[in-house]
């Protein structure tokens, strides 16, 4: 197992503990390196029993600052691990700024101690269901080397001592993670964007910050990196313009991309050569095809084979919390979207389900807003839904506003009841389907509690 001497009586600040793994693999990373460990957050001991639990063995080596944050934490330790969760302009990550404190987040340190390769996946929709994909691709050709981590809710940190050269990191990786990574100059030495729109404007200062974030992921690369892109996207079009190594393009469209697939025959070229026509295919919905093929021009980068990827392909359910069946009942399909927290999120459902369920959706969404329109999804919803069900929050209001043509019943601060209320409005035929459209943390401790709630809810429904 791999040790890290430079980190032994640092005094180190967990920033943000948080409900996650994330905050939690990492105050156990630096305790067991030795580290002298300061957690501090605005969530009370109470809030944070669940999480604390995991840490009573260390407890003689950590000081607890609960419930609020001090001047001092943020002056005296030497390095300051910030949760995903804090804002650039965060007043107490300022302090630290100003005083020159080394800035941590898990991806911008597992990326900087890392011995192995390392794939990371960003984009605005579909990354969960790319990196899972690579993921499983690269696992089929090389076997247990292959280690999963990042915003998809597994902590990389915790893998870090077992890993050598040998393995290989597939990370998904969020706009609040390559935050940090750019202020450090870390990129990934391979990198996959898979699409960019409108998104968490309520934590970036505007759409540039956004897209200036995700950048990070190849920004730092250098001439031995290899940038694979959605050229079909307005944004990460422009990527293979600014790369510094090697960039791979996919389109569905354009058929002198490196990787092509044509949508209706389902079948991929590679340099304009044919490489495979996918059989057996369980995904559905345009938005999957672009998920399948930058997962495929990223395995080929590997060494994966066509066998390799059909196999895969042909039993590939995709990831739970994305437009994931949970269960039928009553001649109703229950489907969990949870992960769904932007417009075009939405508007891909819709792509999916509209045509077979045209006027027999009822949707249950809402949340806090991030700054988001949903102008876009307006018409969809009109054309689509029977119902709409709309938890409490700031994005469920806008929603409200903007669906006057829709039956709407509104704002349930209560997922059981909102369920309960969808199970009374569908009949068979029908389908029910959680897909926010907005941020979870009013109600919830984060979008996959979200989840886990609402298939515990359906399955229980008699």
């Amino acid at each position: 197992m791999q040790e890290y001497p430079e980190f032994k009586d640092k005094k180190v600040l967990i920033f943000g503990l948080g409900l996650n793994d994330g905050g939690l693999g990492m105050a156990e990373f630096f305790l067991k390196q030795g580290s002298r460990v300061t957690i501090t957050d605005g969530k009370t001991k109470e809030e944070l029993e669940k999480t604390l639990l995991h840490l009573k063995p260390y407890e003689d080596q950590i000081v607890y600052h609960l419930g609020g944050h001090i001047k001092e934490d943020f002056l005296e330790n030497d390095i300051i691990v910030r949760n995903p969760a804090i804002k650039p302009d965060n007043e107490w990550l300022k302090i630290a700024i100003d005083n020159g404190k080394q800035i941590e987040m898990e991806m911008s340190l597992f990326h900087r101690l890392a011995p192995c390769k390392i794939i990371g996946i960003t984009g605005t929709r579909g990354k969960s269901t790319t990196t899972t994909l690579v993921y499983e691709f690269l696992k089929k050709h090389f076997g247990e080397i292959v280690m999963l981590g990042g915003n998809i809710g597994k902590s990389a940190i915790r893998e870090l001592p077992s890993l050598n050269e040998n393995n290989i990191a597939v990370l998904e990786l969020s706009s609040f993670q390559l935050d940090t990574m750019g202020k450090n100059h870390l990129s990934s030495p391979i990198a996959v964007t898979t699409n960019m729109y409108i998104d968490h404007q309520n934590w970036h200062s505007g759409m540039q910050d956004y897209i200036d974030a995700k950048k990070s992921i190849f920004k730092y690369q250098n001439e031995s990196g290899i940038l694979v892109t959605n050229v079909d996207n307005e944004i990460t079009k422009t990527f293979k313009e600014e790369a510094k190594g090697k960039v791979i393009s996919f389109s569905l469209i354009d058929n002198t991309a490196d990787y092509f697939m044509d949508k209706n025959s389902l079948t991929v070229y590679e340099n304009g050569q044919l490489l495979v026509t996918i059989h057996d295919l369980i995904l559905d919905g345009e938005h999957n095809l672009y998920n399948i093929l930058g997962a495929i021009a990223t395995a080929r980068t590997q060494g994966v084979n066509t066998n390799e990827i059909q196999e895969v392909l042909s039993s590939f359910k995709g990831v739970s919390g994305r437009e994931e069946f949970i269960k039928e009942l009553n001649g109703v399909k229950y489907y969990n979207d949870t992960t769904a927290t932007s417009a075009e999120a939405m508007i891909a459902m819709f792509d999916r389900f509209g045509s077979k369920y045209k006027g027999k959706i009822v949707m249950i969404a809402g949340g806090v807003d991030k700054g988001l329109e949903y102008g876009a999804v307006t018409q969809m919803m009109k054309e689509n839904l029977k119902a709409l069900v709309l938890l409490e929050g700031t994005a469920s209001e806008k929603m409200a506003e903007q669906s006057s043509d829709v039956e709407v019943y509104k704002y349930y601060n209560n997922l059981e009841a909102a369920v309960l209320k969808a199970q009374s409005l569908a009949t068979t035929g029908d389908m029910i389907i959680l897909c926010p459209g907005g941020a979870s943390f009013n109600m919830f401790a984060n979008e996959f509690d979200r989840g886990d709630q609402f298939v515990n809810l359906v399955n229980n429904l008699k």
